[in-house]
């Protein structure tokens, strides 16, 4: 992602927070899509995704993401992540995406009981207090986020990430890139 885009998101976080929302932004740094989420698994293991993925991907060409409208999970019920969304010409993302849970099967990993819903995680809701506060607070979000809709940028790779958990927040380390062919 680039750093240009990462600034823009993390500038969004300019509106005064009401005291009874309890949240936590990304930080810049650490601003990404995810495709699929593997949880704790060996190094062994890991090498074999890297392999499936190089297989599953040598002929996807660069893709061209595009940010959309922002939104919040779950839809029902107290909002928990609050996100902007992302898209792609001819829904490319989503035919990578199924091309790699269908890899992956392979592996006997289960694809997601979710619709996969491309988007980059703003902040997490630790608590809501005032619902009224909270939905004042995303309204002016998503005003300011318009400014943002229909910024571009490409993805040339994927990148498999470490994730470890600490007290500040998480630390993303890579550990295999895998190049999209470039058209």
């Amino acid at each position: 992602m680039p750093l240009e885009l990462k600034k823009k998101l993390s500038a969004l976080n300019t509106i005064n927070i009401p005291s009874s929302l309890k949240i936590k932004w990304v930080e810049e740094k650490n601003f990404h899509l995810t495709l699929k989420f593997f949880g704790n698994i060996s190094e062994n293991f890991l090498e074999k995704l890297y392999k499936r993925t190089q297989k599953a991907v040598k002929d996807f060409p660069f893709i061209e993401l595009r940010i959309k409208k922002t939104g919040f999970f779950p839809e029902k019920g107290l909002p928990r992540v609050v996100w902007i969304g992302l898209d792609s010409q001819d829904d490319i993302l989503l035919k990578l995406y199924k091309t790699l849970e269908k890899e992956f099967k392979k592996l006997k990993i289960k694809s997601s009981k979710e619709a996969f819903h491309p988007h980059i995680t703003l902040f997490r809701i630790k608590s809501i207090g005032n619902l009224k506060e909270f939905n004042a607070y995303f309204e002016a979000l998503s005003k300011n986020a318009i400014s943002l809709e229909g910024f571009s940028f490409q993805v040339k790779e994927l990148t498999f990430f470490k994730s470890t958990l600490y007290s500040t927040g998480p630390v993303y380390q890579p550990m295999y890139k895998v190049p999209l062919k470039n058209a």
